[in-house]
């Protein structure tokens, strides 16, 4: 891989960096077999030994078309005991959920979470509201299965039996979903267009219901030639599926997509799936999550004895602007807290998350529901930690966008810092553990490394980042950032080259 040598901070002696990153190294491997062998090295007596072994690895041919980016240090010393390209910028992926979550877990309070309230505006007489059901939207992301036992209509069942309790059997006004204490932009700045219909590309809202997509299973016919089923949960009308999916004789492949058009919830699913195939598991991204989330709670009272109510987003009523002091509030739901959210953006790495919590920091701290104001607190954070902010380019939380920029050494820095804030241990035990959970489950598996390795993963095309911190062998804890970007090798390559270098880490005997 090309490296390009920068100067580090001034408190770093200038001999320690030019070991990292050199030109000489022992025998580089000219072929993936070769590579292969260092999978998981542990041998390295010495800083100089650890530091060609790193140089080995990454100046093997196959990388050398695009660039890493490395920095390694201790923290209770300051010691660097390596750099290659520290200071460049790279395309972080979702590396830049650290920044995200680092930023809440310093700012804000470990008991912080989202409540979302039922309000109703009107005059109930007999059995009839007589008058509108508003849900006052909060920015929760939490509205779902994902804490209810994978019921995703819990938190509506349960308004339902408030609203029962009042002696609620008609709805003659609008079930009205007010979304506006986040602003209407849904989608992050270059997110590209061809991921909108994917989960992991779904839109904020001021209101969201689960995870702002629709699931779907899909189920192989019983003879090849005929349609696969599907189901979708939860079952609404406020999608419409296409289904072009094909059973295929037992031994072919599953090959299944699908697409939404935009601006509308028409999908279209296609492809096949064998008759011996296991059930296919997905979710698709919907337009208007406001407009989602009031449909299925209509549904849902409707089912339940509830009738009428027409669902409607706020931002269709003009000039109305609800006066919640004088509404009569029925019901509210409370997330779950902080901390657990924060382990659900960083260990399955959920996009969703990030963004609702990025302008949920604008909301507490700018009064502006924006990824704009967002983004200017997490500044002002990362100024107050001694990184300069105009050397880095943040658009997003999650990091699907590929114009955000960062360093590896800023991401060691915000590392660094949240360790002397009072939530650093719910931000430590967010982190994925590599061989044991999340999105690094299956990496670092046969190596003595496993279970001690606490890192963020990320991933675009073309880039793949790992961020985190290490437990030693030697007691000492290490924190490092490895990103790689425009390289032209299977990233299964570059996961190697990354594991290889936290499995040298855990190891250093120094």
């Amino acid at each position: 891989m090309k490296k390009l040598n920068y100067p580090i901070l001034t408190f770093v002696i200038t001999a320690v960096f030019l070991s990292g990153c050199s030109q000489s190294f022992i025998v580089s491997p000219t072929t993936p077999e070769a590579f292969s062998n260092y999978k998981y090295p542990v041998y390295n007596k010495t800083i100089r030994e650890f530091r060609s072994q790193i140089d080995e690895l990454i100046d093997a041919p196959q990388f050398q078309a695009g660039f890493f980016g490395i920095y390694i240090e201790e923290p209770a010393t300051r010691k660097v005991l390596y750099a290659c390209n520290p200071h460049r910028l790279f395309m972080p992926a979702s590396n830049m959920k650290l920044f995200t979550t680092t930023t809440a877990m310093a700012l804000l309070d470990s008991n912080f979470n989202f409540k979302t309230s039922l309000y109703i505006d009107g005059q109930i007489t007999n059995d009839t509201l007589f008058g509108n059901l508003l849900i006052r939207g909060s920015g929760d992301p939490t509205i779902s299965g994902r804490f209810y036992d994978d019921n995703v209509l819990a938190v509506f069942q349960e308004w339902t039996t408030a609203l029962d309790s009042l002696n609620i059997h008609y709805i003659a006004g609008k079930i009205i979903g007010d979304d506006n204490i986040f602003d209407d932009c849904g989608l992050g700045y270059g997110w590209a267009w061809d991921d909108l219909s994917y989960y992991y590309a779904a839109p904020t809202g001021g209101l969201t219901f689960n995870d702002n997509c629709i699931d779907i299973i899909c189920r192989s016919g019983i003879n090849p030639g005929e349609l696969a089923t599907i189901e979708i949960n939860p079952q609404t009308s406020y999608v419409g599926i296409n289904n072009e999916v094909m059973t295929v004789p037992a031994g072919q492949k599953r090959n299944i997509d699908f697409s939404r058009v935009p601006g509308t919830n028409k999908i279209r699913i296609f492809g096949q799936i064998p008759v011996d195939a296991d059930p296919y598991n997905d979710s698709i991204a919907l337009d208007n999550p406001t407009m989602f989330a009031c449909t299925v709670l209509k549904e849902t009272l409707n089912k339940m004895g509830i009738s009428g109510g027409e669902a409607c987003d706020i931002d269709d009523l003009k000039d109305f602007v609800p006066d919640y002091q004088r509404l009569t509030l029925v019901a509210e739901h409370q997330s779950v807290k902080l901390p657990v959210i924060i382990k659900t953006i960083n260990k399955i790495s959920h996009n969703l998350y990030a963004e609702q919590m990025q302008k949920s920091l604008g909301v507490v701290f700018k009064q502006n529901g924006s990824t704009t104001a967002g983004i200017a607190v997490e500044r002002e954070w990362f100024g107050s930690i001694g990184i300069d902010t105009s050397r880095m380019f943040i658009v997003d939380g999650s990091g699907l966008s590929r114009h955000n920029l960062v360093s590896p050494f800023q991401v060691a820095t915000i590392l660094r810092a949240i360790r002397n804030y009072p939530n650093y241990g719910y931000f430590f035990d967010s982190l994925p553990i590599m061989g044991v959970d999340g999105t690094v489950k299956s990496r670092l598996k046969g190596s003595n490394a496993a279970g001690h390795v606490f890192a963020k993963t990320g991933y675009v095309d073309k880039v793949r980042a790992l961020s985190g911190y290490v437990k030693a062998k030697n007691g000492r804890e290490y924190i490092f950032s490895i990103i790689a970007n425009h390289y032209p090798t299977p990233t299964s390559a570059i996961n190697e080259a990354q594991d290889a270098i936290v499995s040298l880490l855990y190891n250093l005997e120094y």
